[in-house]
């Protein structure tokens, strides 16, 4: 579903003072507004619906070193981290604080988790609020605020500050939604998230994250390690 080798290059200097009157331009003011730090913090609560199961709220810490790694936390109230994860170009390192257990898997395991394909450049793109515009021919529209592009499987809502708003990637019966909101004025950040995967089986994948606190270009800690205790859950 997502074809990130076929995406448009970012262009060095656009004038956004001008608005865009085809896909074309549309799609360099993007580009261009997409920001590239080489360490993000983020903190805040994550909600999780997953196929038929009940909505679950708890509390989450992510830190992304660009092209490199994701480290995220989960805690229940009072503070108890329930797992600790690492996500590499390649793999999957996962600690569960609950039943002592751990594994270790390729990155591709993640896909069966939320029901579609993605790899760790697409993740870190939605975490860091740089989803790329993938290169196909486009509908340009303008809406009350927004603009919209749309082609066969995949449609963008563009914010009047050329920030993506909503994408939809729809590949025969099976979708993904993402959509950002409450973007903060200072850098353009959205302060939510939400992913949506749908498919024929009626499976869903419903991840809401809600951050509270952003830190750009500050090298977090990255904790991580597996107590000798704990077992292999495979």
């Amino acid at each position: 579903m997502f074809a990130s080798s076929c995406v448009t290059k970012n262009v060095a200097e656009v004038d956004f003072s001008i608005p865009p009157k085809n896909a074309k331009e549309l799609i360099a003011k993007v580009n261009s507004k997409n920001k590239s730090t080489e360490w993000l913090a983020l903190k805040g609560e994550i909600s999780l619906t997953l196929e038929k199961e009940n909505e679950v709220s708890l509390g989450i810490s992510i830190r992304v070193r660009k092209d490199s790694l994701i480290w995220a936390s989960v805690t229940a109230p009072f503070g108890i981290e329930l797992f600790r994860a690492v996500l590499t170009k390649d793999s999957i390192y996962y600690i569960n604080r609950a039943d002592k257990t751990y594994f270790v898997k390729p990155i591709n395991h993640i896909s069966k988790i939320i029901k579609t394909d993605i790899a760790f450049k697409e993740i870190q793109e939605l975490i860091t609020a740089n989803p790329k515009i993938v290169k196909k021919k486009y509908s340009f529209n303008k809406t009350n605020d927004d603009f919209l592009l749309s082609t066969q499987g995949y449609i963008y809502t563009i914010s009047n500050f050329y920030r993506i708003r909503k994408g939809i990637l729809i590949d025969k019966e099976k979708s993904l939604t993402y959509t950002y909101s409450n973007f903060i004025f200072e850098n353009d950040f959205p302060e939510q998230l939400e992913i949506l995967v749908k498919s024929p089986s009626e499976s869903v994948f419903n991840l809401k994250l809600n951050y509270s606190k952003l830190v750009f270009d500050v090298q977090p800690k990255i904790p991580f390690k597996i107590p000798s205790s704990y077992v292999d859950s495979e």
